[in-house]
């Protein structure tokens, strides 16, 4: 027995990247690291949720905009990972509002209690985004992982808002089913292993945050969400705003991805243009994961980042900004325009 933990406990070392040994890892690793690029100055809203959780939201942009685009952020994030299609929107196009808000339990929002740290109260946080602070007119809303499922849970509870208000949406990284049988980039078993111990990692990084301790955040978070090529500034950043997240908020919403399977919820995106974009190497959300969606979408728009990792929009910046900014147009224009097949960006 103690032969074979051992080895679980060297496997999770080499191939996770020190996923079980990562508290001594980080006393190596917190070296100073410059904040994450801001967002543009934008007006600062709060909302307030159905139970009580105060989400912060910046709009920015025109306040008399042609339409409005609304970008929900990933899981252990916050919305500063935005920031450079936030500034590429703007600048191309200037009549737009950009709307970024930051989930409860990350950022500058509220904490949650775990029964409502979920992708289904996600959705119903969103749409008390729309409802209180998006002005009138089109509007079009991008997602990047656990922010691409929160559009799912959206359509999947109030479907009648896309084709309506929802002219456009956009799949970032993301996943409509299935995390259970990811496997991280790692050998089957490996991943087994790792996913079992994770829950008992990060509870016991809850009682390390209760006692004063921060959650250690490293190499081996970073190996998870990036390609091989990735931009040091881009990393240092996402370290920085996962550094941001509480260990409770990383505990609570893990069990939600389990549960997620809105395959069906898609059927309401018929009819509205839509963009899914996806790195060949996210170890997270899969390619594959990617493509499901497409085929559930005949029309969308599929876009495969060769190298890129799931931070695909950080890594691919310039490229998936000017996808969004395609999209806006097609949401724009008249019903019935042709949609581009799968290509390789």
């Amino acid at each position: 027995m103690r032969t074979r933990s051992l080895a679980a406990a060297g496997a999770l070392t080499v191939a996770a990247g020190a996923l079980v040994a990562r508290r001594r890892a980080a006393g190596r690793e917190r070296s100073p690291v410059p904040p994450p690029a801001p967002l543009p100055r934008g007006r600062v809203r709060t909302v307030t949720t159905e139970d009580g959780v105060d989400l912060h939201v910046e709009v920015s942009g025109s306040e008399q905009p042609t339409a409005t685009v609304v970008l929900a952020h990933g899981y252990v994030q916050s919305s500063r990972l935005w920031a450079g299609q936030v500034h590429d929107l703007l600048d191309a196009r200037p009549d737009l509002a950009v709307v970024t808000y930051d989930h409860r339990g990350h950022g500058a929002s509220g904490s949650t209690t775990r029964d409502r740290a979920t992708i289904e109260q996600l959705g119903r946080d969103l749409a008390q985004v729309l409802e209180q602070v998006v002005p009138d007119g089109p509007v079009v809303l991008g997602g990047h992982s656990m922010g691409g499922m929160t559009l799912m849970a959206l359509a999947e509870q109030r479907p009648e808002l896309f084709g309506d208000r929802v002219a456009g949406v956009a799949f970032v990284g993301t996943s409509s089913g299935g995390l259970d049988a990811v496997t991280y980039g790692l050998p089957a078993p490996l991943a087994r292993v790792v996913k079992k111990a994770l829950p008992v990692l990060n509870e016991r990084a809850v009682t390390a945050e209760l006692a004063g301790r921060k959650r250690a955040v490293g190499k081996a978070d970073m190996w998870l969400v990036f390609g091989g090529a990735a931009d040091p500034a881009d990393v240092r950043t996402t370290i920085e705003v996962h550094r941001g997240t509480t260990a409770e908020t990383v505990a609570a919403f893990l069990p939600t991805f389990s549960d997620h399977d809105r395959l069906t919820a898609l059927s309401a995106l018929t009819d509205v243009p839509v963009l899914i974009a996806v790195g060949d190497a996210d170890r997270l959300c899969p390619v594959e994961h990617s493509r499901a969606l497409a085929e559930a979408l005949p029309t969308a728009e599929l876009a495969v980042y060769p190298g890129a990792g799931h931070m695909v929009q950080l890594e691919r910046r310039p490229e998936v900004s000017r996808q969004l900014l395609a999209l806006v147009e097609r949401a724009l224009a008249a019903p019935g325009a042709p949609v581009p097949a799968e290509h390789t960006a």
